[in-house]
């Protein structure tokens, strides 16, 4: 990827600007491996568990396909108007078609390809670049197998090794979306490698009761994985399932919205068909990208020495 493709997908934000950054909130949230909490929660969105590992997916996984779905989409349209005016429209107007006209319509088509790249691009990169991401936790050998946000490749650390911490999910920006993500630092104390793991937290307002209440979440979920580490399998209650990546299109709605339940109140179950129905084209269209994401999306792919570790089975794959 050269330096103009890196920008496109960071103008895009399918590769964060502050991917190497370590802000001031995670310097405040850093959370202690060796001191554990009294609150303990599962992780919200699980892998799978085999053995003596917990895998568990990127706090972004279940929005993954969404760059790939819009991007495709809006390309596509992008790039039909372009050529509708360029090589369709003129078929059926009176205007003579000259030298000059003919450029003019060789520029718009050029144009069409020059703006509608970025999109196409972007949907590219995040099926076939970045692919699947997620972290496996190793309570026998203490090591933390992850794909690396910064360039998408598999990476291995020691437990003790990584700081965690609370962090936004937009990098550096302060927002409602906030995470669980492991940092490894360089001598000079800059940002080495990131990744981030379960599934991230969404505050519905900005006052200090949802704040608090998301830093509990989250150091809870981070409590589960601690004492999984720390203490053994043993010490927290067994997870079940595994990550499917071939679901069907209800289970790909189902993982996108996972909070969604029918009501048993009539009006309210009433106002909740109408909001779906008025969101149904945009939600539609980020389902289909995470039903092809996860069909066709690169694994990562991992040296022998952690399949022996870990088995095989642990591993999602198709």
């Amino acid at each position: 990827m050269n330096k103009a493709q890196q920008k496109i997908l960071e103008a895009v934000g399918v590769l964060s600007n502050h991917r190497l950054r370590f802000s001031y909130f995670s310097k405040n949230n850093i959370l202690d491996v060796n001191k554990g909490l009294d609150r303990i929660k599962e992780p919200g969105f699980v892998c799978g568990r085999q053995r003596d590992c917990l895998v568990l997916a990127e706090s972004w996984f279940r929005e993954r396909g969404l760059y790939f779905s819009w991007g495709m989409l809006g390309g596509v349209v992008l790039l039909s108007v372009f050529l509708y005016l360029a090589l369709i429209m003129p078929w059926f107007s009176d205007v003579q078609v000259g030298v000059a006209e003919i450029v003019l319509l060789t520029f718009l088509a050029c144009l069409g390809f020059l703006f509608s790249y970025p999109l196409f691009f972007s949907a590219k990169s995040e099926v076939k670049t970045q692919g699947l991401q997620y972290a496996i936790f190793n309570t026998d050998s203490k090591n933390v197998h992850f794909v690396s946000e910064v360039d998408f490749q598999p990476k291995t650390c020691r437990w003790d090794e990584c700081t965690f911490c609370l962090a936004y999910s937009a990098g550096s920006i302060e927002g409602y979306y906030y995470e669980l993500k492991g940092y490894l630092f360089n001598e000079d104390g800059s940002v080495r490698d990131s990744f981030s793991f379960d599934d991230y937290h969404y505050m519905t307002s900005n006052s200090d009761n949802a704040r608090q209440a998301m830093i509990d979440d989250l150091s809870a979920r981070f409590e589960y994985v601690r004492r999984f580490m720390e203490e053994g399998p043993d010490s927290v209650e067994p997870v079940m399932g595994g990550l499917d990546l071939r679901p069907s299109l209800s289970e790909a709605a189902h993982r996108f919205q996972p909070r969604s339940k029918a009501s048993e109140g009539k009006k309210f179950h009433i106002i909740y068909s109408i909001v779906r129905t008025v969101f149904l084209i945009p939600f539609s269209v980020q389902v289909v990208g995470h039903y092809f994401f996860c069909r066709y999306c690169r694994l990562p792919q991992w040296p022998q020495s952690v399949i022996d570790e870990c088995g095989e089975e642990v591993f999602p794959k198709r």
